[in-house]
Formats: C-alpha cells, sequence, structure tokens
C-alpha cells in the first residue's frame, strides 16, 4: 500500500509543471506575437520551408552529435526542466530524513516503510530504506546509493549539453537557409518585384532559428542546470540520512 502511494504521489509530481516557467513562455510568445499582428501582417511571418529547415536540421545535427544512449534519456529529463524545482527545499528534506531516522530509532523499521509511502520526490532516501530493510549491508547500501547520486547527475548533465547543443545549431540552420532563400532569390532577378518577398521569406528562417535557440533551448538548459544544482544537494542529504538510520 506505502509504495503504491508513493509510486501515485510521485506520476502527480512529474505532472506538475512550475508556474514560472509556463508564464515566462507564454509571455514571451504573447509579446511576440503582439508585435506581429501590430505589424498588420501576420501572414508574411509563416514559411514552412523555413520552418523544415531550422527544426528538422536542428534536431538532426544535434541527434548527430551524442550517441544514442544519451538521446534516449533526454527527453524524459528535459521535461523536467518544466517542474517545479525540486521537492522541497534542502533544510525540508533534512527535516523529514531526520524524522525518519528518529523514527527507526525508537520503532520497528517496518515503520520506516511505512513512512516511505509519504516520500514522494525522495528516491535515494527511499531507495535507501528498502536496501536497509531488505538486509543489505551497509557498505554495499552506500555504494549503490552513491552510484545512483551519480548516475541522476550525469542523466541531467547529458540532457543539458543536448539542449546547448541545439541552441548552438538552430541559429547556424537559420543562416543556412537564409542562404538558401538568397539563392533563390538572386535567380528571380529578372522580375524586380519578387525581390522584396524573396528577401523577407529568407530572413525568416535567421528568425526562426534565433527564437527556437533563445527562446526556447536556452531558458530550458538553463532551468536544467539550477534543478541539477538542488537536486545535487538533496541527493547527498538523502545520502546521510539513510546512512544515519543505518
Amino acid at each position: 500500500m506505502a509504495r503504491a502511494a508513493t509510486r501515485k504521489k510521485q506520476n502527480t509530481d512529474r505532472a506538475a509543471l512550475d508556474p514560472a516557467a509556463i508564464l515566462g513562455l507564454l509571455a514571451a510568445a504573447g509579446m511576440l506575437l503582439a508585435a506581429i499582428f501590430l505589424g498588420g501582417r501576420p501572414a508574411a511571418f509563416i514559411d514552412l520551408p523555413s520552418v523544415l529547415i531550422v527544426i528538422g536540421g536542428t534536431l538532426a545535427l544535434t541527434a548527430a552529435s551524442f550517441p544514442a544512449r544519451d538521446l534516449s534519456h533526454a527527453p524524459s529529463t528535459i521535461a523536467r526542466a518544466l517542474s517545479p524545482r525540486g521537492s522541497g527545499s534542502p533544510k525540508r528534506v533534512a527535516l523529514e530524513g531526520l524524522a525518519i531516522a528518529e523514527l527507526a530509532r525508537r520503532e520497528d523499521l517496518r515503520q520506516v516503510e511505512t513512512r516511505s509511502g509519504a516520500l514522494a520526490g525522495r528516491p535515494i532516501l527511499r531507495r535507501g530504506i528498502e536496501m536497509i530493510l531488505d538486509g543489505t549491508r551497509i557498505e554495499q547500501v552506500h555504494a549503490a546509493l552513491h552510484r545512483e547520486v551519480a548516475m541522476c547527475d550525469e542523466r541531467r548533465q547529458q540532457a543539458e549539453s543536448v539542449l546547448r547543443r541545439a541552441a548552438d545549431v538552430a541559429p547556424a540552420m537559420g543562416l543556412i537557409g537564409t542562404l538558401i532563400g538568397l539563392v533563390q532569390m538572386l535567380g528571380q532577378l529578372d522580375d524586380p518585384t519578387a525581390i522584396g518577398p524573396g528577401m523577407a521569406v529568407a530572413l525568416l528562417t535567421t528568425f526562426y532559428g534565433a527564437m527556437l535557440a533563445h527562446a526556447v533551448l536556452t531558458p530550458l538548459a538553463e532551468r536544467l542546470s539550477r534543478l541539477g544544482d538542488g537536486e545535487r544537494l538533496q541527493h547527498e542529504i538523502q545520502l546521510l540520512c539513510v546512512m544515519s538510520i543505518a
């Protein structure tokens, strides 16, 4: 029952989104759309070939920059960048861990297992309690949890690297698309009326690339970096709490 409650709470946590992240992205999108519509020609900012060049090229070149193993973990880790930062302050994590340790000293360890059902978002502490209840030696518990902490941090760093690489590639793909558009436009110089619209379409890929890099990918990478700093500290606190229980 306790573990079922834990899984249910974890699913709820994964579904949660940080209001600050959502409001920030919506505000940026809203201001850009307002500026475009106030200009009077919103249709001029829509060009499917430019979208394909920027998004398709960014995805392809980013995928070519990393091994498949790193890419397979990236989507789920990147999704956490939109979740609320961590699952409580380090102080709160420490107090909860101390309460669990005190319960373990005063009561049977099975009481700790019951309490662990309320530890959603405390994977290291929960895993350590389960290993102790299974009779695992303290040295093995410490080694296993230390590896798990390192793996969590490694996956987060890999996902951040994917985002930062994509943020570097997107403007370059925008420039490539602009060059393609200019070549196509220069091939129609015999029609002066086509120069203006052709130049506008050519510049759209640069606009798309800059927007994708600086309004989406870079903010996500920064959020993931800050999230990782907080999680690393929380995991270390949870590891210390497990050692105090053992």
